[in-house]
């Protein structure tokens, strides 16, 4: 901003009666009046009003002009002038062609705006003066009616735009690439085009969605415009608009926008040090690129230094201990995972983005090395740029799956769109065409439509009797005749099963390729496992990917016996040559931007900058040969004379030479405007570096990929030899380029009704010329991350809404199968009336036994305990909650009822807990993990961790007891279980239920159970919710008609079928049915002829306490000790014991008195030892003195008696 207009109120009114006289004529303008009426316009109240003002004033116009170019100073440019056009601009959206109008007079004639033009250019203008020039350049770009010529040229200046582009601040930065981008532009956009289209937002945003990078950069990030999406809107897609190439672009954008909605929930997590499960490395320096180790060469990219050991190495100094650590522990492996997504950040600037590449061997250094992966040109021209100056580098890995995401939108580059008539320009005028093999599958076609009962087994050479009812023979005969074929499977109708069949017909009557694919991998390998029974040969089948259960496991790819392949190695050679070629280029071309020096700058002005080389240029001898030495005697070398120049000195010793001499405008700079000219050049050279770098890196990687793709050979034989590739849509987009050359002609997708468009898109080669799609359109939508973009939010963008039921609402013929073989009937009557009143119970389904000690089978505990929220985690389905729900009364009474159930005799694989709330999920894990071992699936597993509740599970040989099921609904579609227990968790006064306002939800929750269904919530808060309201008013009725809901849990005693009670609270489990009868004795008579003490319970209930036999009586029995001194007692179920613990005590008594007897003994006698050898010793020594007394007696006796010296 410019300088603070002073508040006083006095002032202000003077001020703005300066302003009104001389819109009204009655002041002239001066020097001193152009300041006051300038401050005087800042002041008025409205932006807008005062340009209708000056607009309809006669002097109105020519006084803003005349007062912008009194003062043409850099000061006014960077103050009062800046505050001018700032105030101005906060008209730009209700402006209009008055504020063009007023901006087109301050700038033409260009005396204001050619000086503007001009210091923007020297750098001579503070940040808000910057941000002001690049809003006026880019709203001058876009006039309409108007010369946009000479402001175009000014755009075009390649110094304007590098200043646009690289300036620290981001808004200015945004700016800059709109700019550019309106530049590129062919033909004039409309103010609407500018804000709204594709293209210009930030450097990752442009026209052709094929140019803009996976990986989102830091401005991308940053910017807060929305991004350019279109609405998913069918009908706008005609042959005049290229309909193929915008489903793609608008396919790619909005799948990429779900991906960047998790990245930037992270990455601003992480800055703000919230509570987040990122792990961040502090300080880190780049020191050079890596390209594999040995002979295992890989994609470029950079190493980057850590200056302080990671805290999990503390106290490991051993480089292989550190190693193990990584590779082995638990602890290490969650260490920069390996594809991880990281963000390099300065303070709270985020620099970019990269994927980690976890080489184990250099983060086990002290200090760690760490590899990072750039993609994109833009992204590593900033990474490297900023590495080389930036201070205090934090890496920080963000949490977001983006090695399961990125293979997607990557594969959506590179697609077209086969079946289109059918995926695109569908009607109902459009008649159905015919798959290829519809003739060589005619025979079971016609079969079928004469007779839909006919034995399948015979036409199909299946093992096994199969017969199809109606809608089976149709979905059947459809699957086989059209191009494009939808069969839609309510629960529990057998999906799967036709989806088998059509698989297994394909395979044995045609020659045709099938990619079968699905969600899950749990759905993949159930459906091979279906394929197998059906003798599709194992030698058939092929399955991509990870993660499948060992009895699919001898279907993978990794285990495929590999032929024998000739592999070109002079080709494969020859690659590897010019790989290292390029390698060294980008060694060379990366060390010289980790250390410009003056040599490095000489070189390059001879090429860019001649004549300052020529001025720069040292002779390095005299004419006579000698060398040249400077006043030190020392010889000159080559950068004598550019480093005295860029030290703001002459040129010294050289200063006579004529082509010094011929350099005086060069020589006669002064000292800062050298420093600006060494800026630019550093910052040249470092451009036509970094662009070096990314272009032998791009060679480099395309030649690694190239060899890649060479010893893929083996992988692609084994592919073209298989009849069925199995992989989930995460899969086909990791192997798209291989199915893409291998072309399955047939494509069958289950779960079709939970799985993403795009995802399908990937899994369409050229070659396919038939789909299959079964799934269920009525149950749970696919899962995305931005709730912003669900069919649900009603903006239209629809990313959730699957290509199954697309084609359905667009009214794409499809086939119903009607009978389920899953709920019994007073289960199965929720579904049929709320969603599929077609649904026929097949006879398996009628006479089960109820379930055992429950009043019925269908259960809704009804209650008021209200529910609470869980702040550590954000259920992302529920409208976008940044908190989940979570209800502490339901925990405690699922439980019990869980261990109640198994004291019937149910065992816990049979039983499943579910509940809509990951924050209610974490409430279970944590109340079982300690006795029971809950088992969570995949995914609630993976969507715990990403908010830091990752738990390692036991193993089942360590479980406690049965290991219990618990899912949230939004994981469990497709699956089943015998009794299912679902907490609803909400209740609340404000009757808010969230996401459990869906139809396809509530579905999903009835439709699960095979032979019980329990369910406990607060009815009030479901009946009376604004939202769903209506449905939940249904499904009540039915539970009133069928009397079952109950305000406890109803249970009843199976020995004593009178005993019934409802049990409001968890110790009320324990009080009236603790043993999961009731509270009279049991009383049943044993093997042994005792009574049982136990309280009344279930025979059954051997699952928790065994059978009721000898092993479990209790009664008290008692006998005289074999020594008749002792009674002895004991539990029945033990038996008599072989040894009277009396006698055995009295034994231990005795032997320790006797063992302490000997040891005092043996202490006496080693005392009497020891004193004795001591009067041993003593006499020795006695002894010795005597002897040495003796011997020295003659000596004394001779010395006196002779008068001598003893010497």
């Amino acid at each position: 901003m410019g300088p603070a207009l002073p508040p006083h109120s006095s002032r202000i009114s003077r001020l703005k009666k300066r302003f009104l006289d001389v819109l009204s004529g009655a002041v002239k303008l001066d020097a001193r009046g152009a300041t006051l009426f300038l401050e005087g316009l800042c002041v008025q109240d409205d932006p807008v009003v005062c340009l209708d003002a000056v607009s309809e004033s006669a002097h109105g116009l020519s006084s803003v002009r005349s007062a912008m170019q009194f003062d043409l100073s850099i000061q006014f440019m960077n103050g009062l002038g800046t505050t001018v056009l700032q105030y101005l601009l906060r008209a730009s959206d209700v402006g209009g062609d008055a504020l063009d109008n007023i901006l087109l007079h301050v700038v033409e004639p260009p005396i204001f705006w050619g000086v503007f033009v001009r210091t923007f250019q020297q750098g001579a203008l503070n940040e808000d003066a910057q941000l002001v020039f690049a809003r006026l350049l880019t709203r001058f770009l876009i006039l309409q009616d108007h010369d946009t010529t000479p402001y175009r040229d000014v755009a075009a200046r390649p110094s304007i735009q590098a200043s646009l582009i690289t300036s620290p601040k981001h808004e200015i930065r945004e700016m800059g690439h709109l700019v550019k981008h309106l530049l590129s532009s062919i033909s004039p956009l409309t103010l609407y085009d500018v804000l709204n289209g594709p293209g210009g937002r930030h450097d990752n945003d442009f026209p052709d969605f094929h140019d803009i990078a996976i990986l989102p950069t830091a401005d991308e990030i940053l910017c807060r415009k929305p991004p350019f999406l279109r609405a998913a809107y069918d009908d706008e897609l005609n042959p005049l608009e290229t309909p193929v190439k915008v489903y793609l672009d608008n396919t790619f954008r909005m799948l990429r926008e779900d991906m960047l909605f998790d990245i930037r929930q992270g990455v601003h997590a992480a800055l703000q040090n919230k509570k987040h499960p990122s792990l961040r490395v502090h300080s880190v320096s780049m020191v050079g690129i890596y390209t594999g180790m040995d002979n295992r060469k890989a994609r470029w990219a950079i190493k980057l230094r850590c200056d302080n050991d990671f805290w999990e190495f503390r106290g490991m100094k051993d480089e292989d201990g550190r190693l193990h650590f990584l590779k082995r522990d638990s602890r290490g492996s969650k260490i920069l995972r390996h594809q991880s997504l990281v963000c390099l950040a300065s303070g709270q600037d985020i620099i970019s983005f990269g994927t980690m590449n976890r080489v184990e061997e250099l983060l086990a250094r002290n200090p760690p090395l760490i590899v990072l992966q750039l993609d994109g040109d833009v992204n590593i021209r900033k990474t490297l740029t900023s590495l080389r100056t930036a201070r205090d580098v934090q890496l920080i890995q963000i949490d977001t799956a983006t090695f399961a995401f990125e293979p997607v939108p990557s594969a959506l580059k590179k697609r077209t769109v086969p079946l289109a008539k059918e995926i695109l320009f569908w009607s109902p005028d459009s008649r159905l065409e015919s798959c290829r093999s519809s003739i060589t599958l005619s025979h079971i076609t016609n079969t079928l439509s004469s007779d839909p009962s006919a034995e399948l087994d015979r036409l199909l050479d299946l093992p096994k009797c199969v017969r199809l009812d109606q809608s089976q023979a149709n979905s059947l005969a459809a699957g086989l005749q059209q191009r494009v074929s939808l069969i839609q499977g309510p629960p529990g109708t057998g999906k799967s099963f036709i989806g088998a069949l059509l698989a297994k017909a394909i395979h044995d009557e045609t020659a045709q390729t099938i990619l079968v694919v699905c969600y899950t991998n749990h759905a993949l390998d159930q459906f091979l496992g279906d394929l197998l029974e059906y003798d599709i040969p194992s030698e058939s089948i092929v399955r991509l990917g990870g993660r499948s259960n060992n009895s699919m496991e001898h279907l993978s790819l990794h285990n495929q016996p590999r032929g024998r392949v000739r592999y070109d190695w002079d080709e494969i050679d020859e690659l590897k040559c010019v790989a290292s070629c390029y390698e060294d280029k980008l060694e060379t071309h990366f060390r010289t931007l980790l250390d410009i020096d003056d040599w490095n700058l000489i070189t390059y002005l001879e090429l860019k900058h001649p004549e300052f080389s020529e001025a720069f240029h040292v002779p390095w001898e005299t004419q006579d040969g000698m060398k040249r030495v400077g006043r030190n005697g020392q010889v000159i070398d080559k950068g004598y004379l550019f480093s005295r120049w860029i030290r703001g000195l002459d040129a010294g010793v050289l200063s006579g030479e004529p082509h010094v001499q011929a350099s005086a405008r060069i020589w006669g700079m002064a000292r800062s405007a050298r420093q600006q000219l060494l800026s630019a050049w550093r910052q040249e050279f470092i451009t036509k570096d970094l662009e070096s770098i990314c272009r032998f890196g791009r060679s480099y990687n395309m030649l690694q990929e190239a060899i890649k793709q060479k010893f893929a050979r083996s992988t692609m034989a084994i592919l073209r030899q298989k009849r069925i590739i199995a992989c989930t849509t995460t899969g086909a987009a990791i192997y798209a380029d291989a199915l893409e050359r291998v072309g399955p002609e047939v494509l069958l997708v289950e779960e079709a009704g939970e799985i993403l468009e795009s995802h399908i898109l990937t899994a369409l080669s050229r070659e396919v010329d038939q789909m299959i799609l079964i799934g269920d359109h009525k149950q749970l939508r696919p899962k995305v991350n931005n709730y912003q973009l669900t069919v649900e939010k009603g903006d239209g963008f629809d990313l959730n809404r699957s290509l199954f039921e697309r084609l359905v609402l667009k009214g794409y013929p499809h086939e119903t199968l009607s009978t389920q073989h899953r709920m019994r009937p007073e289960i199965s009557a929720f579904v049929r009336e709320l969603t599929y009143p077609e649904l026929v119970d097949a006879p398996s389904t009628r006479q089960r036994p109820d379930i055992r000690g429950v009043q019925s089978n269908v259960v809704f505990v009804d209650h008021t305990h209200p529910e609470d929220d869980d702040s550590l985690i954000g259920d992302r389905a529920d409208h976008g909650a940044k908190s989940s729900k979570q209800n502490s009364y339901e925990v405690q009474m699922v439980l019990k009822i869980v261990r109640y159930l198994a004291q019937q005799g149910y065992k816990s694989e049979n039983i499943v807990v579910l509940t809509p709330y990951l924050g209610q999920l974490h409430q279970f894990r944590d109340a079982l993990k300690h006795g029971n071992d809950p088992i969570l699936n995949e995914m609630d597993s993976s969507d715990l961790a990403h908010f830091g509740l990752s738990l390692l599970l036991q193993s089942a040989s360590k479980a406690k007891k049965g290991r219990i099921h618990l899912a949230t609904i939004d994981n469990y579609q497709g699956e089943e279980s015998d009794i299912v227990i679902a907490s609803l968790t909400r209740s609340n006064k404000s009757n808010a239920i969230g996401f459990m306002d869906s139809p396809e939800r509530l579905n999903v929750f009835l439709s699960r159970a095979r032979d019980g269904l329990i369910l406990i919530g607060n009815s009030q808060t479901f009946l009376h919710s604004r939202k769903g309201g209506a449905l939940w008013r249904k499904f009540f009725t039915l539970l009133e008609k069928g009397q079952y809901i109950y305000q406890g849990f109803p249970v009843k005693c199976e020995r004593h079928p009178e005993n019934v009670l409802l049990l409001k609270r968890a110790s009320d489990f324990d009080d009236h049915c603790p043993d999961g009868g009731c509270t009279e004795p049991c009383g049943f008579t044993l093997a042994c002829g005792h009574t049982c003490s136990m309280k009344c319970h279930s025979n059954r209930s051997w699952a928790l306490f065994g059978p009721h036999d000898t092993s479990q009586c209790k009664y008290k029995m008692s006998a005289v000790c074999l020594a008749g001194y002792h009674r002895m007692t004991w539990e029945c179920r033990l038996g008599r014991p072989s040894v009277c613990l009396a006698c055995h005590k009295e034994a231990q008594r005795v032997e320790e008195i006797a063992r302490k007897g000997r040891e005092a003994q043996n202490r006496r006698r080693e005392a009497e030892h020891r004193r004795r050898m001591a009067e041993l010793l003593q006499a020795v020594r006695d002894r010795g003195k005597q002897s040495t007394v003796q011997e020295e007696r003659p000596g004394r006796t001779e010395t006196a008696g002779g008068g001598r010296s003893a010497q």
